[in-house]
C-alpha cells in the first residue's frame, strides 16, 4: 500500500492530466455532436483516443470506443483539399487500436461491432491504376492521397480482429468478416467471409435458421 501511495504521489499530476484530457475529449465529442451528457445516450471513449476533423463526422449515439481509437476525416493533405464525411450509426462498438481514415466517405450502419486492430480506409498514398501512376521513386508520404470510392458497412455487421477494409468496398447487412481478413471487394449481406482477399464461405439460411456452407 505504501508503495502504491508513493507511486501515486510521484505521478499524480500526470494521472490528472491524462484523466482530464479524456474528459475534455469526450465533452468535445458531446458538444460537436450535440449529445446531451444528461441524456440516456451511452458513450465511452478509451484512453489515448484521437478524433480529428470532427466537424466532418456524424455519430448517431450510443457508441463505445476502445483504447487508442483513431478516427480521422482528412480535409487537407499537403496541397490537396478534400471534403470527407464519416457517418456512424447507433450502437457502434470498437475495440482497441482501431483506425478509420477518410478523405471521401465512410458510412457505417447501426449495431456494428469492430474487433481490435481493425483498419478501415477509403484512400491510399499514391495512384496505382488508371492514369498518372505514382512513381516508386517518390517517398510514399509525398505521394498524393487518392480515393477510388466509398466504404459502406451496413447494419449488424461484425468485423473480427486484425481486419483491413480497403477503399471502394461494401459489406452487406448481417455479415461477419473473420479475423485477419482483407476486404478488397464487395461482400453480400448475411454471409461469413474470411481470407485474403475475403471471400464468403457461409450464408445464412432464413428457412433452415442456420449458416450453410457455400459450395465453390
Amino acid at each position: 500500500m505504501k508503495h502504491i501511495l508513493e507511486t501515486f504521489k510521484k505521478h499524480h499530476v500526470f494521472l490528472i492530466y491524462k484523466i482530464s484530457k479524456r474528459i475534455l475529449t469526450l465533452l468535445r465529442v458531446f458538444f460537436i455532436l450535440k449529445i446531451n451528457p444528461r441524456s440516456r445516450t451511452k458513450c465511452t471513449l478509451g484512453a489515448n483516443s484521437r478524433i480529428l476533423g470532427i466537424q466532418n463526422i456524424t455519430i448517431a449515439g450510443n457508441f463505445s470506443l476502445g483504447d487508442h481509437f483513431w478516427l480521422e476525416a482528412i480535409s487537407e493533405y499537403r496541397d490537396q483539399i478534400f471534403e470527407p464525411h464519416i457517418e456512424i450509426g447507433d450502437n457502434f462498438s470498437a475495440s482497441d487500436f482501431v483506425h478509420l481514415a477518410c478523405v471521401n466517405k465512410i458510412s457505417i450502419g447501426r449495431n456494428v461491432l469492430l474487433g481490435s486492430k481493425v483498419h478501415i480506409t477509403d484512400h491510399s498514398h499514391g495512384v496505382y491504376s488508371g492514369e498518372a501512376h505514382s512513381s516508386p521513386h517518390i517517398a510514399p508520404i509525398e505521394r498524393p492521397l487518392s480515393s477510388p470510392g466509398h466504404v459502406i458497412i451496413e447494419d449488424n455487421v461484425w468485423i473480427g480482429d486484425n481486419v483491413t477494409i480497403l477503399p471502394n468496398t461494401s459489406i452487406g447487412s448481417g455479415s461477419i468478416i473473420g479475423a485477419n481478413s482483407v476486404v478488397s471487394k464487395n461482400i453480400p449481406k448475411n454471409v461469413i467471409a474470411v481470407g485474403v482477399p475475403a471471400k464468403p464461405i457461409k450464408r445464412w439460411d432464413d428457412i433452415q435458421k442456420e449458416w450453410t456452407a457455400i459450395l465453390i
